[in-house]
C-alpha cells in the first residue's frame, strides 16, 4: 500500500492498494471515510514492487502513480494518464516534487534518477548514471574480453572491459539478444559470436553476435511438461568441457551439441514441501492459490567440477545442496546440517584445486536472517564449516568464487560489497577499496582480474589480482616485489575528434602497460629503483623515486589541466604500491615523453618476449620475470616487430642527435643576439651577426606560436635541423603508429633524413669547432662573455613514460 497527503489540503489522502479490490482511494476527512476513485490494475498491479503514490504540493486534485509507467490524474484520482514510460515498462518507484515549485519534481526508476523542472513536460536522462542493475556476470571470449550481464529493465548486454577510445561508454556497450532482464548468459568459450542464456520462463536461446539472430532452444521443446521457474534460472558452460551447457528449472539439463538436442540429467531436486516461511504471518502464508503442489522450489545454482568428469554440483532456492558423481544417474543430498527450507544457495562453486571441494554462498534474508552465510567442504559434501568470520552482519551472502590460479584464495560478494580470504575462507577481510558501498550480485575472475556485478552500480572491473594471490608469500617481508601478470602489446586508441565530456559516465580503462607492483614495510632511506631489463640484461627502463617529472604549469595551457595526466614517481612510503611501466623504451626526441592528451606518444614500442623487472631498495634487490605478449588481434609476425623496432630505435637515435643540436644552435642563437648590442657598431658585431647568420641558416627560422598564428609561416627548408628535427619525428610516428613492418615509403624517407642530417650536423659542427672558437677569443680580448655550447635542453626525468597514468592506488574501475 502507497500513501501521500496533499500539502494543500491536509484532509486531501490518497491510498495505492494493491489487493482483491485494489486500486486507488480517496479520502476527502483525514482518512475517516475513503472512496475507490480509480480500480485499473495498470495503476496498482505489482503493489507489492510498485505502490508510490504522490500528491501535488500545491493542487489537491493532481496526484502521481508509479509503475510500469508514471501516471498523473488531474481529477482527484478519477483518471489517469501516462506521462512517462516505454513500451516493455521503464518501472518506475518513487516521485518527489519540491513543496514550493511543483513544477520541479525527481523520479526514481530501475535505471536511475530522472529531473523535470517544467511540470512533467521533459525530463533529463537517466544513460549520465552509472546505475545499473545487474543479477550475473560474465565474461566471454573475445580480446580484450567483453563483460556481460542481465540488466533490470533494461535488458542483457555486454561491454569491452578496455575501450579503443579514451574511456568505457555507451559507445562500447551494445545490447545481445540472451539474458532478458534478470537470467545467465553463457558466452561459448569456442566461439566469441554465440552466447546462450535463459529468458522469461524456461526458455532457452542461442544469440549469434554477427547475425543478431537468437535461436530458441529451449529443453521444453523435446521435453514438454509442467516446469516451475522464477526470475532468474542458471544457464552455465562447464569449465572442464566447454562444449557442455547446463540450464535447469526443478530438474537439470545438459546440451552437448550447441543446445540442438538436450538431456535430462535429474529428478525434481526441491524439498517435497519447505512448509512456509516461519516468520511469515499467518494471513499471507494462507493465502497460497489452491490446486498447487506442495513442491515450490527450483534449482537456482550449476557447478559443473573443473576437474571431475561428470560432477555436478546444484543449489536449490528452498536450501539444498545436492550433488552427482556419475552425470547425473544418481544423485546425493549434501545439504549442511541445519540449513532449512526457504534458505536460498545462490552461488555453488565446485572447487579448481580440490576434487572433493566446493563453496557455496546462501542467502536467507528472506528469513529475516541478516548474517552472511557462507560454506565449504572438502570431502565432497559429507561435512561443511560454515566460513564467514571477518564478514559482518547484515552484509548477507550473493556470490563466492575462488580463484583458479591460486588455492586458498577466495572472493565473496555480499549486500554491501566485496570480501576476500587468504586462508580457504577461515577469515575475510573487506576488498572495497574504491567501490562504493552496493549489492554485489556475482563476481568471476578472468585470467588476472576480478570482474563484479552489482545491483544498482552497474559492473567494476579490479585489474590484475597478482598481488592478491602473492600477498602470503609476502607477508613479513621488509621489501617485496611481485611476479607481474602477463602484460599484452596493445595501442591505446588514436585520436577520437572531441573527446566526450569528463562528466559524461565513462568508465576507466585498464593502465596501458604492465603492471609493476611492490610492497615496503617501512619507509625506504633512500632512493626507490625499478628497471626493466631485456632477456639479455640489457638495461630497457629505469625509474627512480628521486626522479625529476616534467611539470605541467595550468596557467599556459589552453584546456583545463584535469585532461592532463602526467607521470607519477616511485613511492617510497610504506604499502603496497602499483607501477605501470608503459612497455616502450626512453623516447628519444626532446622532452622526454611529454604529455600527450591523446594517449600514446613516439617512444618504440617493445617487442613481445621475456624480461625482468629490478626493485631497489635501501640497497636491496628483487627480481621477478616479466612476460609480454602481443596482442593477439595482431598478426605481423615477431620478424617483422623486430624490424620495425629496430628502425625505430635507429630514428630516435638520429633524432636525439638532431634535436641536441637544435637546442644548442638555438641557445647560441639566443647569445649571440643579445651579445649585438653589447658590441655596438664595431668589426666584433659583424663577426656577431655574420655567425648568427650562419647559425640560423643549420637551424632553421622559429616558426610563428600557435597551430592557427596568423603570421606567415616561414619557408620550409628541408636542410635545417629543425625541419630535420620535424620529418624525424614523422617518420618515427608513421613507423611506430600500427604493429606492422615499416613500408617501404618509411624506410626510403628515413634514408633520405639520415643524409640530411648528416649533412646539417657536419655544418653545425663547422660552426663549432671553426667559427666559436674565433668569436669567443675575440669576445674575450673585448671583455665580453663567451660562447657556451651546453645543452641545457635536459629531459627532465631522463626516462618519463608519456602519458601512461602510474596509479599507486589497486582499484576497482
Amino acid at each position: 500500500m502507497g500513501i501521500s497527503i496533499s500539502r494543500s489540503q491536509p484532509d486531501r489522502v490518497y491510498l495505492l492498494v494493491d489487493a482483491k479490490d485494489g486500486g486507488v482511494y480517496r479520502s476527502d476527512d483525514a482518512g475517516a471515510h475513503f472512496q475507490l476513485t480509480d480500480n485499473e490494475r495498470r495503476i496498482w498491479g505489482r503493489g507489492w514492487y510498485f505502490g508510490g503514490i504522490t500528491a501535488d504540493p500545491k493542487n489537491p486534485d493532481v496526484v502521481y502513480v508509479c509503475n510500469t509507467s508514471t501516471y498523473r490524474s488531474t481529477d482527484g484520482g478519477k483518471s489517469f494518464d501516462a506521462i512517462k514510460g516505454a513500451p516493455g515498462g521503464d518501472d518506475y518507484h518513487s516521485l518527489s516534487i519540491t513543496p514550493d515549485d511543483p513544477h520541479r519534481m525527481i523520479l526514481s526508476s530501475d535505471q536511475g534518477v530522472v529531473i523535470s523542472v517544467d511540470g512533467a513536460k521533459t525530463w533529463t536522462s537517466w544513460y549520465n548514471q552509472p546505475t545499473a542493475q545487474f543479477y550475473h556476470v560474465i565474461t566471454d571470449a573475445h580480446f580484450p574480453y567483453w563483460v556481460c550481464g542481465p540488466q533490470q529493465d533494461s535488458g542483457a548486454l555486454c561491454t569491452e572491459s578496455r575501450s579503443h577510445a579514451r574511456g568505457i561508454s555507451t559507445r562500447d556497450w551494445r545490447p545481445i539478444g540472451v539474458g532478458g532482464e534478470s537470467q545467465y548468459i553463457a558466452p561459448d568459450p569456442l566461439d566469441p559470436n554465440i552466447y546462450y542464456g535463459g529468458s522469461f520462463g524456461a526458455a532457452v536461446g542461442k544469440f549469434d553476435l554477427a547475425t543478431d539472430e537468437t535461436q530458441d532452444v529451449a529443453p521444453s521443446l523435446a521435453y514438454p511438461g509442467d516446469y516451475r521457474h522464477t526470475w532468474t534460472l542458471p544457464t552455465v558452460i562447464s569449465p572442464r568441457d566447454p562444449r557442455e551447457i547446463y540450464f535447469s528449472t526443478q530438474i537439470l539439463f545438459r546440451s552437448k551439441d550447441a543446445g540442438n538436442t538436450w538431456q535430462v540429467l535429474s529428478p525434481d531436486l526441491t524439498r517435497e514441501d519447505p512448509g512456509a516461511p516461519p516468520n511469515l504471518d499467518p494471513l499471507t502464508a494462507a493465502d497460497v492459490p489452491a490446486g498447487e503442489g506442495k513442491r515450490r522450489g527450483v534449482i537456482y545454482t550449476i557447478a559443473p567440477s573443473p576437474l571431475v568428469a561428470g560432477e555436478i554440483w546444484v543449489g536449490t532456492d528452498d536450501g539444498l545442496i545436492q550433488v552427482t558423481h556419475d552425470d547425473g544417474k544418481t544423485w546425493h543430498n549434501v545439504t549442511p546440517p541445519g540449513l532449512t527450507p526457504w534458505s536460498k544457495i545462490s552461488i555453488l562453486d565446485a572447487s579448481h584445486h580440490d576434487p572433493n571441494g566446493a563453496y557455496a554462498a546462501v542467502d536467507r534474508h528472506r528469513l529475516e536472517d541478516m548474517k552472511p552465510h557462507f560454506y565449504r567442504t572438502h570431502d565432497g559434501g559429507k561435512t561443511w564449516q560454515e566460513i564467514s568470520k571477518g564478514i559482518p552482519e547484515g552484509s548477507y551472502a550473493q556470490a563466492i568464487r575462488e580463484d583458479p590460479v591460486q588455492r586458498g584464495l577466495l572472493f565473496a560478494g555480499t549486500e554491501t560489497g566485496v570480501f576476500v580470504s587468504f586462508n580457504d575462507g577461515d577469515s575475510w577481510q573487506p576488498l572495497q577499496l574504491n567501490l562504493p558501498n552496493c549489492s554485489v550480485r556475482d563476481l568471476v575472475i578472468k585470467n588476472d582480474d576480478l570482474v563484479i556485478g552489482t545491483h544498482g552500480r552497474s559492473f567494476w572491473i579490479l585489474d590484475d589480482i597478482m598481488p592478491l594471490r602473492q600477498a602470503r608469500a609476502a607477508a613479513g617481508s621488509s621489501a617485496y616485489l611481485f611476479k607481474p601478470a602477463v602484460a599484452y602489446r596493445v595501442r591505446p586508441g588514436g585520436f577520437e575528434g572531441t573527446p566526450l565530456p569528463l562528466d559524461e559516465a565513462q568508465g576507466d580503462n585498464p593502465p596501458d602497460g604492465a603492471y609493476l607492483d611492490y610492497y615496503l614495510q617501512s619507509a625506504s632511506s633512500g632512493p626507490v629503483t625499478l628497471e626493466v631489463l631485456d632477456s639479455a640484461g640489457k638495461l630497457v627502463r629505469r625509474y627512480a623515486s628521486d626522479d625529476r617529472l616534467p611539470r605541467t604549469d595550468p596557467k599556459r595551457l589552453d584546456i583545463p589541466a584535469v585532461w592532463i595526466h602526467p607521470p607519477l614517481a616511485l613511492s617510497t612510503a610504506p604499502g603496497m604500491h602499483r607501477f605501470v611501466w608503459d612497455i616502450t623504451y626512453p623516447s628519444s626526441a626532446s622532452g622526454g615523453g611529454g604529455q600527450n592528451l591523446f594517449r600514446g606518444g613516439a617512444n618504440p614500442w617493445a617487442p613481445p618476449g621475456q624480461y625482468q623487472v629490478k626493485l631497489t631498495v635501501d640497497g636491496k634487490s628483487y627480481t621477478q620475470p616479466l612476460t609480454l605478449k602481443m596482442d593477439p588481434r595482431v598478426k605481423t609476425s615477431q620478424t617483422d616487430l623486430i624490424r620495425q623496432f629496430e628502425l625505430a630505435r635507429q630514428i630516435g637515435a638520429e633524432q636525439v642527435e638532431v634535436s641536441s643540436a637544435l637546442r644548442v644552435a638555438t641557445r647560441v642563437h639566443d647569445q649571440l643576439e643579445s651579445l649585438r648590442s653589447k658590441a655596438g657598431g664595431t668589426v666584433l658585431a659583424g663577426q656577431i651577426a655574420e655567425i648568427d647568420h650562419k647559425t640560423m641558416a643549420v637551424a632553421g627560422p622559429v616558426p610563428p606560436p600557435g597551430p592557427f598564428a596568423e603570421a606567415e609561416p616561414p619557408a620550409f627548408d628541408f636542410n635545417t635541423l629543425r625541419s630535420l628535427n620535424t620529418l624525424l619525428g614523422q617518420v618515427s610516428r608513421a613507423v611506430e603508429s600500427a604493429d606492422v613492418a615499416p613500408s617501404a615509403d618509411a624506410m626510403t624517407a628515413f634514408t633520405q633524413e639520415k643524409q640530411g642530417a648528416e649533412k646539417a650536423l657536419a655544418r653545425w659542427a663547422e660552426i663549432k669547432t671553426q667559427d666559436l672558437p674565433k668569436l669567443n677569443a675575440a669576445l674575450k680580448q673585448a671583455g665580453l662573455p663567451a660562447i657556451s655550447l651546453e645543452d641545457r635542453g635536459g629531459r627532465g626525468r631522463a626516462e618519463a613514460p608519456p602519458t601512461t597514468d602510474n596509479d599507486d592506488d589497486d582499484d576497482f574501475k
